[in-house]
């Protein structure tokens, strides 16, 4: 393979890997969320998979997403080092391409995320000034 086909190979997996991660911690913060409503409110509706409450529920949610994503991104890991060891180019050319595009696709994930929340916390306590549920921004 050229080096171009290369560090497409290793640059897509990287950023897989980054994804990962970025949904990983989205969908533990949104289940910790839920979670947390759902103990103030000490409702006993939304149980499910055979869990006596709805807070069961959510927390062995919670813990099926955390063990999916983790085995999604050491899955990703694994692959990455494979591409990377067996590139005909060398680690030392590839193992600095793939440890950039992660450190490259992080630091675009916090700075999108900052923005984005940011913006989205705006929007949100003006709907919440207004009372207006419509003008909250859109999932």
């Amino acid at each position: 393979m050229t080096l171009m086909t290369e560090v497409l190979l290793v640059t897509g997996v990287a950023l897989d890997l980054v994804g990962a991660g970025v949904l990983s911690h989205a969908h533990n913060a949104e289940s910790i969320v839920e979670l947390r409503e759902e103990i103030s409110e000490d409702g006993e509706d939304g149980s499910a998979l055979g869990e006596p409450d709805a807070i069961s529920t959510h927390a062995r949610l919670l813990a099926e997403k955390r063990i999916g994503f983790l085995l999604l991104t050491v899955g990703l890991v694994i692959y990455l080092c494979g591409l990377v060891s067996k590139s005909p180019e060398g680690v030392a050319t590839m193992a600095p391409i793939a440890a950039g595009a992660v450190i490259i696709g992080l630091a675009i994930s916090v700075a999108f995320t900052k923005v984005a929340g940011d913006r989205i916390r705006t929007q949100a306590r003006r709907a919440s000034a207004q009372d207006d549920p419509d003008a909250l921004p859109e999932q």
